[in-house]
């Protein structure tokens, strides 16, 4: 009996051994690509900004970064350099007015439509930001993370806001420091990002405004700060010229076009006195302030000079 189990087991494993010999066994195909994984927010949000945008002339991209919104034709950032905010170098094919949300050098209503994507959950006030995107422009459109997202794919570490959107209000509760633990790290994210197909990729993609705290405004947003006792009102620095070491070396590279576009918007810090280009810089009429142009760039004030 046992000669007979060993005789059948060698036949079993020479019938195995011919059957991979003659027919390998089939390799399964790799995984489609990641169909999202190259899009941009620009890409869902359109659907819903671009009705908004009739006769829109002067359109703002607020924290424009490295996927600027397609149809502005003036950009803003407070990081024009490599930062952690971002995945990518910032783009600035158009004017770009490095500046603070907080504080926006244009003036009253001279902007028709402004985009601020993924900004104001970072910021010390999303309330003082919302006063200021409603002093200088018409309309526009708001988008952050919603608390769920923040929790899904672990970037609530980076923020100091959970927001919820609420019959046309965006309601902004700071984080505990507790709850910035809890979003370091997610096997979700990873996912997200991967650049193999995940059918959780679609899920995610086609459900973009529950994932993120939407608000389209007209005159002013409605916007609410929650605060506790770690996160207090800061008020904003005095402003001051940025010092020549923070600037890219090169010379201003403005057309006519984007010159007179900036000389209809662009103001002091304060938002009351227009500024006219003269040899390389914005100055006002008294000359004591001036945004020297590098580039596209026009200096207005920058992060690092706060840090």
């Amino acid at each position: 009996m046992i000669l007979l189990k060993k005789i059948i087991k060698s036949l079993i494993n020479k019938i195995g051994y011919d059957i991979n010999r003659y027919h390998p066994p089939i390799t399964p195909p790799p995984p489609p690509p990641n169909p999202h994984i190259h899009l941009s927010a620009w890409d869902y949000q359109k659907k819903w900004v671009e009705p908004f945008l009739k006769n829109s002339n002067t359109i703002l991209d607020i924290g424009s970064g490295n996927y600027p919104s397609p149809v502005a034709n003036i950009l803003a950032d407070f990081f024009p350099d490599n930062t952690i905010h971002r995945s990518g170098k910032l783009k600035e094919d158009k004017p770009t007015v490095i500046c603070s949300v907080e504080r926006l050098p244009f003036l009253h209503k001279s902007i028709d439509f402004v985009i601020c994507s993924h900004i104001f959950e970072h910021i010390n006030s999303p309330q003082r930001a919302g006063e200021e995107v409603g002093r200088i422009a018409h309309r526009g459109y708001i988008e952050t993370p919603a608390y769920g997202k923040d929790i899904l794919i672990g970037s609530g570490y980076l923020h100091e806001w959970q927001v919820v959107a609420f019959q046309d209000t965006l309601h902004f509760f700071a984080y505990s420091e507790r709850q910035k633990q809890a979003h370091v790290k997610s096997p979700v994210m990873d996912i997200w990002v991967q650049p193999e197909y995940h059918q959780w990729q679609d899920f995610f993609w086609e459900r973009q405004d529950l994932f993120n705290a939407c608000l389209l405004w007209e005159d002013k947003p409605q916007i609410i700060e929650y605060r506790n006792m770690n996160n207090v009102l800061k008020p904003l620095s005095k402003w001051v010229p940025v010092p020549e070491e923070y600037m890219i070396k090169e010379s201003p590279a403005l057309n006519s076009s984007e010159i007179t576009l900036l000389e209809k918007c662009l103001a002091t810090p304060d938002g009351l006195s227009s500024l006219k280009y003269e040899d390389g810089v914005f100055v006002n009429k008294t000359k004591d302030i001036f945004y020297p142009v590098r580039g596209k760039r026009i200096y207005c004030e920058i992060a690092y000079m706060y840090q």
